[in-house]
């Protein structure tokens, strides 16, 4: 009697390499968040980047498969979902969050403008795992109508949020700042929290837009690399300097000498 080939539940192939990939780099970005290392916070918008890369493909990829069960199919939809709710829910809340809660790299001046900003963090994840589970069901009942790709979006996609949190951290820093911008990025996740249950109308990217997406993000690798934002000083230096500013630096020491 031939033995029964074992198969993994799941779905292995090409189709959702990158939806798997993009999840990991979000998982390693919230690693960063927490972590003290002396460029934590760039690595893990970096990592937001990488991650809002992988998604912008991973349906282009797994539409070459023309041979695509009915079942992979559903699998794609929801993996993409659950994927997208860490990488682009929980993550970019995360970053936020850790800097709402502050330490010793990052002291929190008003503990009540500390728990506005958290409970901002838990709507916009609220309002991306809404969206999520709608386009889910959205998306299952539209595929039995037709097998054509989406031409819109309805509301703002929550991948954008790989392109807008880190812009709002460079031009923090190359306005002069000495802190991260809390407050900046609480009211970006407040926008973008109710634009994701918002049902405008949003033309899908194509190739070319894709393209000039990336080459956007290509653009704020390099402003995060040339600024060196986010730097974590050491021990010996001012633990509550966020950003390597040598003039803000300079400013506040001369302050405190006062």
């Amino acid at each position: 009697m031939a033995k029964k080939k074992l198969h993994l539940l799941g779905v292995y192939n090409y189709t959702v390499i990158l939806t798997y990939v993009g999840m990991l780099f979000a998982f390693a970005g919230i690693h960063f968040v927490f972590s003290n290392n002396d460029r934590s916070f760039i690595l893990a918008l970096l990592c937001l980047m990488v991650a809002g890369v992988m998604d912008m493909f991973d349906g282009k990829v797994a539409s070459t498969k023309k041979d695509r069960t009915a079942s992979e199919k559903l699998f794609g939809i929801q993996i993409d979902s659950m994927a997208d709710i860490i990488s682009y829910g929980v993550f970019p809340s995360l970053i936020v969050y850790k800097l709402a809660i502050g330490d010793k790299q990052y002291p929190v001046d008003h503990p009540w403008q500390a728990r506005i900003v958290i409970c901002v963090c838990a709507l916009y994840l609220l309002s991306a795992l809404i969206r999520l589970s709608y386009f889910n069901v959205d998306e299952m009942e539209r595929q039995n109508h037709t097998s054509e790709s989406r031409h819109e979006y309805r509301g703002l996609p929550v991948t954008s949020v790989a392109i807008v949190l880190p812009a709002v951290f460079i031009i923090s820093y190359f306005m002069g700042n000495s802190r991260p911008p809390i407050h900046a990025a609480a009211i970006l996740l407040l926008i973008m929290s109710i634009a994701f249950i918002t049902p405008f109308r949003m033309l899908k990217p194509h190739l070319i837009g894709k393209c000039v997406l990336v080459f956007i993000g290509l653009i704020e690798l390099a402003l995060l690399l040339l600024g060196k934002a986010y730097y974590v000083q050491t021990p010996d230096k001012d633990p509550s300097i966020v950003f390597e500013n040598k003039a803000t630096a300079e400013e506040i020491q001369s302050a405190e000498a006062f």
